[in-house]
């Protein structure tokens, strides 16, 4: 499908926040071609979760810089009040650092640097937020640096009413990115939002004491445009805080996390059944099978505009493939699934680079993306715009229970026990280019 969704554990999400200061200034990036969210810097984050109405913050509402680090340090942004129980403690880093220091009081300079380093990695934390991230299909990005470019070549030309009109077009593509991941997290409010109560730390007759309650969940949901390398790489952070707000007797508790990651699959389904034919329907993109069956991509985005875009998944790629050798030679044995999961996000840390802290200026990035293809990137736009019409008849009864009896088959082989999510996220592997002209409701 057009999107991959993921999930890990986060602890200052401050950084979320860049840009956000200049633009309620008023300030402006040194081209000042885009429209005002973009203007100071990725869009701005939005409010999402009921948990979150219940803290006064209605579901789009801009997040402002004063509750969100509030809320994310568990603090009522109205009254002050802690919002449950703190987290865990555990030792910090200075303490591990004074008990490897005392095992070795005469380390040299040098020893001390490596000791500082092994303490840090000792220190366990508790995370402030679950970062669910949806990323979007390369050509989605591509498509959408396409219309940015168009938009800079108009004013550059003069041409005002060509480029009010691209931009209107890539401010409709953003809300339709948007939309569609607000359509993943209502989909993981109703599946995913619930919390433990009671103690579960021994069974009783082979039962958990304890209780699981529906809770209402507060969540930021930031829609990016670049990857780590500056390239294009449409996708949202959605920021799921680790208090939610119970149902049944309005106490802030810690969410249940695992549900979370056990839905993963089935959000990446959802967030696609809208994403895709709302673009088809409204920009006229066609849609074709991914070479790896997994999903769909925007037709006429040749392999050349995409690896153009992506030398950061060749970087992971690699460093993934030097690391697991090391691995194979090192044990004698290839690594498991679960250890190339954990190799793949070292491989991802190692070609990691912080984004930066000034204003993005549009412009300058679009143009630099120009260039990578050879100026051709407005081309981009002409090749896949406009040329397919979404009113075409949709699959019928007979071609959806196909596609349903596939998918089951494909779940099935693949796995010896499966869940609800998992059979989502093939259904959505398995629904082809013309099931965009479907009703997004009814996929």
């Amino acid at each position: 499908m057009a999107v991959r969704v993921s999930a890990e554990s986060g602890f200052d999400p401050g950084y979320m926040l860049k840009g956000q200061a200049e633009q309620a200034a008023g300030e402006r990036t040194a081209g000042g071609y885009y429209i005002n969210a973009a203007q100071a810097g990725e869009a701005p984050g939005q409010w999402f979760g009921r948990g979150a109405e219940a803290l006064g913050f209605g579901e789009g509402q801009v997040v402002e810089a004063a509750p969100f680090p509030a809320v994310y340090q568990q603090v009522h942004p109205v009254t002050g009040e802690r919002m449950g129980r703190a987290p865990g403690g555990y030792a910090k880093t200075k303490d591990i650092l004074a008990r490897l220091l005392a095992g070795e009081p005469h380390a040299t300079v040098e020893r001390r640097i490596e000791l500082e380093r092994e303490a840090a990695q000792q220190t366990r934390r508790s995370p402030s937020y679950t970062d669910v991230t949806a990323s979007h299909d390369k050509t989605i990005s591509v498509v959408r640096a396409a219309i940015r470019e168009n938009e800079r070549q108009a004013r550059l030309a003069g041409n005002e009413q060509a480029a009010v009109l691209w931009a209107a077009r890539e401010r409709r593509w953003q809300e339709i990115l948007q939309g569609g991941n607000r359509r993943g997290l209502e989909y993981m409010q109703e599946m995913a939002g619930w919390t433990r109560t009671g103690y579960h730390g021994k069974r009783v007759d082979g039962v958990e004491p304890g209780r699981w309650e529906r809770a209402l969940p507060v969540v930021t949901t930031w829609l990016q445009g670049t990857n780590r390398k500056g390239e294009p790489h449409d996708h949202s952070h959605n920021l799921w805080a680790r208090m939610a707000l119970t149902e049944s007797d309005g106490k802030w508790r810690a969410l249940d996390t695992m549900r979370i990651r056990g839905h993963l699959g089935a959000m990446s389904a959802v967030v696609a059944a809208h994403v895709e034919p709302a673009l088809a329907r409204e920009f006229g993109v066609r849609w074709v099978v991914r070479a790896d069956g997994m999903g769909n991509e925007i037709a006429d985005v040749t392999q050349e505009w995409k690896e153009a875009f992506s030398t950061r998944t060749r970087q992971v790629d690699t460093k993934e493939k030097q690391l697991a050798l090391q691995w194979e030679l090192r044990f004698g044995r290839e690594p498991t699934a679960r250890e190339m999961l954990f190799i793949r996000h070292t491989a991802r840390d190692y070609s990691r680079q912080s984004k930066e802290d000034a204003q993005i200026d549009w412009d300058a990035e679009v143009e630099k993306w120009d260039r990578t293809i050879g100026g051709r990137l407005a081309e981009v736009a002409e090749a896949t715009l406009g040329h397919w019409q979404p009113d075409a008849a949709a699959p019928g009864h007979d071609a959806q229970e196909e596609v349903i009896l596939a998918a089951l088959a494909r779940v099935q082989r693949e796995h010896s026990t499966w869940t609800r999510s998992d059979l989502m996220k093939v259904l959505g592997w398995s629904m082809g280019p013309e099931f965009a002209r479907t009703d997004p409701d009814t996929r």
